[in-house]
C-alpha cells in the first residue's frame, strides 16, 4: 500500500487537481484508491462532488477519535474518499498531545487499498504534519513560476525536521511541474533550475494549462469524466504511470 502526501505550502499550484486526477487515473488503471482530504477547506472533497456542509462526520472526526474511518468512507462509484469540512480548523485545539500523531493512530488499521492519496493544505501547520507523518512518500506540485520554485525549500526544510523527528521513512517521491506553457521562457529555465538542483526528482511529464481542468471542480467531476480526451486527461493519465513505474 502506498502512502502518498500530494502537498506544496504555497496555494494555487495544482496540489488538490493533481490528487483528485492522480487518483481518478489510478482507479481507471484497475488500483484501489482512498482520497484522504485533509484541508480544512475541502477542496477534494468538493472536486468529487460531495457538499462537505452536508458531511455528517469528517476527517476530524475519525483523527479526533470519534468515528472509525470505516464509518465515513464514501464511496464514488469505486474511488473511495474520506472527506473534509471546516470542523478541521479545531484540531490544532483539541487537548491530547502529539497533535502530528492523530492520523497516523486513528489509521492504524488501514488495509486494502492499493493508493492512499492525502491532499494537504496549502501550510505547514499540524494538519500538513500529520500527513506526512502517516505517509511513506510526498509528491509535490510545482507551478513553474520563480516565486513557488523558491517557496518550495520550505517544504523541504520542514520534511527534514519530520524525518528526524517523526518519520524516518518518508522520501520524496518527485515533483510535478504544473500550469506549464512551452511559450514562457520563465517555464522552461524553472524546470532546469529544478532538475538541475534536484536530479532525478522532476516527473517527465508536465501538466500543461487546460482550461477543463480549471473548470471540472465546479462540476464535481475529475478531468476524466468532464473531458477525457483533452490535454489535461492525457497529461494526469501520463504522470500517473509515470509515478507507478517509480515505485521504489
Amino acid at each position: 500500500m502506498r502512502i502518498i502526501a500530494i502537498s506544496n505550502n504555497k496555494g494555487g499550484v495544482g496540489k488538490t487537481t493533481s490528487t483528485v486526477n492522480i487518483a481518478a487515473a489510478l482507479q481507471i488503471l484497475g488500483y484501489k484508491v482512498l482520497v484522504i482530504d485533509i484541508d480544512h477547506q475541502a477542496q477534494a472533497t468538493y472536486h468529487f462532488g460531495i457538499d462537505p456542509n452536508k458531511v455528517k462526520y469528517s476527517v476530524y472526526d475519525v483523527m479526533s477519535g470519534e468515528v472509525n474511518y470505516r464509518e465515513i468512507i464514501v464511496d464514488r462509484e469505486g474511488l473511495y474518499i474520506l472527506p473534509a469540512n471546516t470542523m478541521l480548523r479545531n484540531i490544532e485545539f483539541l487537548p491530547v498531545p502529539a497533535k502530528e500523531f492523530l492520523l497516523r493512530d486513528a489509521l492504524e488499521e488501514l488495509n486494502g487499498y492499493d493508493y492512499v492519496l492525502i491532499d494537504c493544505p496549502p501550510s505547514l501547520g499540524v494538519l500538513t504534519l500529520n500527513a506526512l507523518t502517516f505517509s511513506k512518500e510526498i509528491i509535490i506540485p510545482l507551478q513553474v513560476q520563480f516565486l513557488p520554485f523558491h517557496g518550495m525549500y520550505n517544504l523541504f526544510e520542514a520534511l527534514d525536521m519530520v524525518k528526524k523527528r517523526l518519520n524516518r521513512a518518508i522520501r520524496v517521491s518527485g515533483i510535478i511541474g504544473t500550469m506549464f506553457s512551452a511559450k514562457r521562457e520563465i517555464n522552461k529555465e524553472v524546470l532546469e533550475e529544478t532538475e538541475k538542483r534536484l536530479p532525478g526528482k522532476l516527473y517527465q511529464t508536465l501538466i500543461r494549462e487546460n482550461t477543463a481542468l480549471q473548470e471540472a471542480p465546479s462540476w464535481g467531476k475529475t478531468i476524466f469524466e468532464y473531458k477525457p480526451d483533452s490535454t489535461g486527461a492525457k497529461d494526469y493519465m501520463n504522470l500517473t504511470k509515470e509515478i507507478v513505474m517509480r515505485d521504489i
